[in-house]
């Protein structure tokens, strides 16, 4: 259970956050993101039933249903109510509510099982479904990283999640999407739980002390060197306990709650990701990006200086490496001195 900061005995009047309209349309989000607004002081049950424009005995029906989803809101006589905790289970309610609190919102599709995040998105693009759009589950059966391997994707408060993008540009253009995605993602990891040692190993692992934290995977849809469809994944170690991994991942997977000291608030962190993740999207469809890549890359980069074995095809490389490109390329100073550019392979760190 990830909890909220501890209540202060105080009851605010809590301002009017969006139209009784939308209200009416979801009151269990709109409660929610009414308490999150106020915290850490408490909402009257009067002003709740007030903005809803319901009895006070159907607020308390509501406060009761989301408290049966896992949701833990504490009353107090006097004062109202507040939320205190969350489950490590997804609830669609409180995603939304957080996804407002950041004034970024798109369609969200929650699941407790799918095969693949990502698969869930291509389906959803084929069914025309109108992006940009946003899957996350509880648990994959079959999640999946690069280069065919397996992604571990066990229930119990992970986040599994792959966004759905129609960019109809030329596939040029989104050539370092990944590696941009990244580098945010990586950035806002950095300031979420308050530490600089959050890194990525090129192309795409985000590791902290020298184990992987969080994998992504872009898959795209390219027709006449133009991308049709686009999709987002990423998988990150939260809340679940690596000792509790198969014992070959566990030596070498960290988490946020591991790095934290305690357990992360999963919607919170989601939402927040979402927009990270949309408003990188932007840039690299909108924006030339390879200087301000290429120079934020040092700060992030796992691999920098450190003796490596690139694994291409059937050819193998060894050398010291040396950043990116501009074409997001890994540099390769080998043995001889020459450098050489990487585009896509299998790395081992060697020292």
């Amino acid at each position: 259970m990830a909890k909220y900061p501890a209540g202060k005995r105080k009851k605010v009047e809590t301002p009017e956050i969006v139209s009784r309209s939308k209200a009416e349309k979801d009151p269990s989000s709109y409660v929610l993101r009414m308490l999150l607004n106020a915290s850490p002081y408490y909402v009257s049950g009067s002003v709740l039933a007030q903005k809803l424009k319901m009895s006070r005995v159907g607020i308390w029906s509501r406060i009761d249903k989301l408290r049966k989803a896992g949701l833990t809101i504490e009353a107090s006589q006097n004062l109202g109510y507040r939320l205190a905790g969350e489950p490590n289970q997804l609830n669609l309610p409180l995603l939304n509510a957080w996804m407002k609190e950041n004034r970024k919102v798109c369609d969200v599709f929650i699941h407790n099982e799918v095969d693949s995040t990502n698969s869930e998105v291509e389906r959803l693009l084929a069914n025309n479904t109108k992006t940009p759009f946003a899957v996350l589950s509880n648990e994959q059966k079959r999640g999946r990283g690069r280069l065919g391997r397996s992604w571990h994707s066990p229930k119990g408060g992970n986040i599994y999640l792959s966004l759905g993008f129609r960019p109809n540009i030329q596939a040029i253009r989104l050539r370092n999407f990944t590696l941009w995605q990244g580098l945010n993602i990586c950035r806002f990891l950095r300031q979420f739980i308050g530490t600089e040692k959050i890194m990525i190993k090129w192309p795409n692992d985000i590791y902290f002390d020298g184990k992987k934290l969080a994998g992504m995977l872009t898959e795209a849809s390219i027709d006449c060197e133009s991308i049709r469809t686009l999709i987002f994944g990423i998988g990150i170690n939260v809340n679940i306990p690596t000792q509790h991994y198969p014992k070959n991942l566990a030596k070498h997977s960290n988490s946020l709650q591991n790095i934290n000291a305690e357990q992360i608030r999963i919607h919170e962190l989601a939402a927040k990701l979402i927009k990270i993740i949309l408003l990188s999207y932007k840039d690299c469809v909108s924006k030339n990006l390879e200087e301000e890549l290429v120079n934020g890359w040092t700060e992030v980069d796992e691999l920098s200086g450190k003796k490596i074995k690139v694994k291409c095809g059937k050819e193998n490389f060894q050398g010291k490496a040396s950043g990116i490109d501009n074409d997001g390329n890994l540099l390769l100073k080998l043995r001889n001195g020459r450098m050489k550019k990487v585009h896509s392979g299998e790395i081992e760190v060697l020292a």
